[in-house]
């Protein structure tokens, strides 16, 4: 395609127009630099956009799911974990994940689409009417009887123990090491650890805060003195509150993200398009020729 030019009108006042020239050309400039910064701004603001896949990971990104599988883990909070699964499968979140009770391994490497968790949450449907089965002793002492998981599943001749939170958040850290990841922990527990393992839970706790890893807990409808020690050793704030729960889980079907409507980055591609058209009112280029 050709270019189009435009012949300029002949006249002897050639330096009348000079002044007007000089001005259309400094206004041409002018509004040149504030469209590239302009433009600028948009390419930032598109990099910092409000959506994420969820708030479980402080990053915005993915990181390790460390998943209690211990026998404690009655029907109530299967729908819990349920909740957290796919949110995280929906919007595909790159995670890793690790399951344990008194043993733990690795499921999933990290890095695995979200919706590989998929297949998990049949096995977290709570059954019409849970079986019972009879654990030797509370983690803390005493006898209790809990309900087992609804479906047969590949861990149940597996984690059959008490729960050793240590093993699974050691786990996730080598994985972390080994793989160079974001060190971003999820922890999803009813934290009714074994009185053995406080002293290696708390050293391992130190590793993370040495190392950096960024750990967030959902409690699966802990009890208060189970909760109490574990805000003692990682704070209140690392804990997932109810309010974000909801707001991570509150997601439809079809949604792959989370986030607020992004004001900021079409105000500022409304601002291009304004400069754009006011350098085509204003700017268009005088020229002329001698008579």
């Amino acid at each position: 395609m050709t270019g189009v030019r435009r012949s300029g009108l002949p006249t002897s006042a050639v330096r009348e127009l000079e002044q007007t020239a000089r001005r259309t050309l400094v206004r041409h400039v002018g509004l040149a630099l504030c469209a590239v910064a302009v433009l600028a701004v948009a390419v930032l603001l598109s990099t910092r956009l409000g959506a994420r896949p969820t708030s479980y990971f402080a990053s915005g990104g993915g990181g390790v799911i460390v998943l209690d599988l211990s026998t404690s883990v009655e029907p109530a909070k299967y729908r819990r974990i349920q909740r957290v699964l796919r949110s995280l499968a929906q919007t595909s979140t790159r995670v890793g994940l690790v399951v344990f009770s008194d043993d733990a391994y690795e499921m999933l490497t990290p890095g695995t689409r979200g919706d590989e968790l998929r297949p998990l949450l049949l096995f977290f449907e709570p059954p019409p009417a849970s079986p019972i089965v009879r654990r030797s002793g509370r983690s803390r002492g005493g006898s209790q009887e809990l309900p087992s998981f609804g479906r047969a599943n590949p861990w149940t001749g597996t984690f059959r123990g008490g729960t050793k939170i240590s093993v699974g958040l050691g786990e996730a850290r080598r994985v972390i090491e080994r793989d160079g990841i974001e060190p971003a922990v999820l922890l999803i527990s009813d934290l009714d650890d074994s009185a053995l393992d406080t002293e290696r839970l708390t050293q391992e706790l130190i590793r993370y805060e040495a190392d950096g890893i960024d750990l967030r807990v959902v409690p699966l409808f802990a009890f208060n003195e189970d909760r109490d020690l574990f805000e003692q050793l990682v704070g209140e704030e690392a804990f997932v509150q109810n309010r974000e729960l909801l707001g991570n889980t509150a997601i439809e079907e079809r949604q792959t993200l989370v986030g607020s409507f992004p004001a900021a980055l079409v105000a500022a591609a409304a601002a291009l398009l304004a400069l754009l058209a006011l350098n085509e009112r204003f700017c268009g280029r005088v020229s002329w020729r001698r008579a």
